[in-house]
């Protein structure tokens, strides 16, 4: 289960963060500041961001602000307010005809450290006055890797070395462009120097290549891990499951042991204290070289990487040298869900471009795919070289035995708030095409209407601050929408048994048309009246006003008229719930998808 984020945990990522170009930045100090906001509960993060609010009213003089008085002000409207509302301040300022050059800059820096590097970039493109300065050029060269500009970012950076070669910072942002760019190189992939030993595969053994893991990280793609090692060890098969080099030092979690046993699955820890802020070319031949040693340990007769393409290629690394098939798991589409982070504007980016074909390279590459749903096989196919036989749909699936309809309980929901209201609710991790806003939204709506209704949200991630805020605009009575936070999976079916309707507001975005998540199928299996977003993914597990039912996807007052009868009907909901778990217990369990991996590995003669 993945912990709270302390205040030191997020002073320490902050500074030297995986993943990120801004790493061991000198100009890092607005986001230290604001990923220790983060961390704080509630209460005293508002009573910061007043305090801040108070002070910029006390200083601030004249028309314009200066690059201080904005600081001030745009960290308290982002506690007191709402991160959007930061951000679209600081960026109406930066892009204010009266504002000075250093103002603006401060006001971009402040959109990039809030999360939105398109709005730095909207600022950056309108500044006034005199050439940029060294201070202006790394941001410009941090805005353009944050959107996937890799060689544009490498280049200002370049550029600015050679004016003061000394320039850690800029020479950091190159460096990690660069490395960035070498991975999504056509053909390339880590090279594993020592020579390899013959190998006699032991049949049925399937190594794993993930990216994290259970018990350190808690998400969907940790869950369907876990069920898939389970239901591939009840078909007679002997998975072992290895996460990548640097895992879980990434998850905040320093000397993890080798390995870690969970609930009779073995995980194997590959450089688990691998340094943070090391690049994806070095975390990919780390990755291959503990891997080998792996490998020749146990023998596998198959390599199962996971989504994404850096754990294909150690997968393909490794069939080079040793003769093993690879199978790849494909759960998602990364570049889709990045892009509906930042906008359409990315799509022409290096990252979204290369990723795409450096994902359909390996797909062509593997011996077998393995995908979700058919909305994502459609996919694949579409990007040309894979053969249709080599696709095996494994979908998302649920233990019907484990997650049972049954009892509220009356405790938690007490402790809640919940009352006797029928609960509307989602439980998922909070990010913005997850389209959790626009039930909040109804609820609104719905509260207008005159009906009385709770609305559940269980979970946590970048958009809670933002849904937060959104619930406090919405003009609701207190209590009406209510965040658990994070809920570890092991507890998750009593929150099942609290919510009277389960809704899905996925957006319209591309990446929600094609990937179908886990959790509507432990509401099917709950007995939940179930009501999901009308994309492609989803329309392919509800049939609509049988085993659930679809509204227009984005528009919170479809979702209100969808919502509003079920509201009085119990007899309807239940209906519904008991369709959906007889749709799921004959079409979505763990036991069926075990014989698909036994049929698909017995295919390729490795079982």
């Amino acid at each position: 289960m993945s912990r709270p984020i302390r205040p030191a945990d997020a002073l320490r990522r902050a500074i030297d963060e995986p993943g990120s170009a801004l790493a061991g930045l000198r100009t890092h100090r607005l986001r230290i500041f604001i990923r220790l906001a983060d961390s704080l509960g509630a209460r005293p993060r508002r009573l910061l961001a007043r305090s801040f609010l108070i002070g910029s009213r006390l200083v601030r003089g004249g028309a314009t602000r200066s690059p201080a008085q904005l600081t001030i002000h745009v960290l308290g409207v982002d506690g007191m307010v709402s991160r959007d509302a930061a951000i679209a301040l600081a960026e109406r300022s930066g892009r204010d005809a009266a504002a000075s050059r250093p103002t603006s800059i401060r006001a971009a820096r402040l959109c990039l450290e809030l999360g939105d590097p398109a709005a730095a970039d909207r600022v950056l493109d309108e500044l006034r006055g005199a050439g940029p300065d060294r201070r202006e050029s790394l941001l410009r060269a941090e805005t353009d890797w944050q959107l996937g500009r890799y060689r544009q970012a490498a280049d200002r950076a370049a550029d600015l070395l050679r004016e003061r070669p000394t320039d850690r910072d800029a020479r950091r942002v190159r460096d990690w462009a660069l490395t960035e760019l070498t991975v999504l190189e056509p053909g390339w992939r880590p090279r594993l120097e020592r020579a390899a030993v013959p190998l006699t595969p032991t049949p049925g053994r399937v190594l794993h290549l993930l990216t994290n893991s259970v018990p350190y990280r808690q998400a969907g793609y940790t869950v369907r891990t876990q069920s898939v090692g389970r239901s591939q060890q009840a078909v007679g098969l002997d998975p072992q499951m290895a996460t990548r080099a640097g895992f879980p030092r990434s998850a905040g979690v320093r000397g993890a042991p080798a390995s870690d046993v969970v609930d009779g699955l073995t995980y194997w820890r590959l450089e688990p204290d691998l340094e943070l802020g090391t690049g994806p070319v070095d975390v990919a031949v780390r990755t291959a070289e503990a891997a080998r040693s792996l490998v020749e340990r146990l023998r596998p007769a198959v390599l199962q990487p996971t989504s994404n393409h850096l754990n294909a290629l150690v997968a393909l690394a490794l069939r080079d040298r040793y003769r093993i098939p690879v199978v790849y798991e494909v759960r998602g589409f990364l570049e889709e869900t990045w892009r509906s982070r930042l906008g359409e504007e990315v799509a022409e980016s290096d990252r979204y471009r290369a990723t795409r074909e450096a994902e359909t390279a390996a797909m062509r590459e593997a011996d077998a795919i393995v995908t979700l749903s058919e909305t994502m096989r459609e996919d694949i196919l579409a990007r040309g070289g894979v053969q249709a036989e080599r696709i095996v749909v494994v979908p998302n699936a649920v233990d019907v035995a484990r997650f049972e309809p049954g009892p509220r309980d009356a405790a938690l929901a007490s402790r809640l708030g919940l009352g006797d209201e029928p609960v509307i609710g989602y439980i998922s991790s909070f990010t913005a095409y997850e389209g959790i806003r626009y039930l909040i939204e109804a609820t609104a709506e719905l509260r207008r209407r005159g009906r009385r209704v709770r609305c559940l949200l269980v979970g946590d991630g970048e958009e809670r601050l933002t849904l937060e805020a959104a619930a406090r605009s919405a003009d609701l009575p207190d209590g009406s929408v209510i965040f658990t936070g994070r809920v570890a999976h092991d507890r998750i079916l009593d929150y099942y048994r609290l919510i009277d309707v389960f809704v899905v507001p996925r957006t319209n975005d591309r990446v929600s048309q094609l990937v179908t998540p886990l959790k509507p199928y432990e509401a099917m299996a709950t007995e939940r009246a179930l009501v999901v977003s009308g994309v492609a993914a989803l329309r392919e597990i509800v049939i609509d006003g049988e085993t659930g039912r679809t509204f227009t996807p984005e528009d919170p007052m479809s979702l209100a008229d969808v919502l509003e009868p079920l509201l009085d009907d119990p007899a309807e909901r239940g209906r519904l719930g008991a369709a959906a778990r007889r749709w799921v217990a004959a079409n979505r369990t763990w036991d069926q998808n075990g014989q698909r991996y036994l049929a698909l590995f017995r295919d390729l003669g490795v079982a």
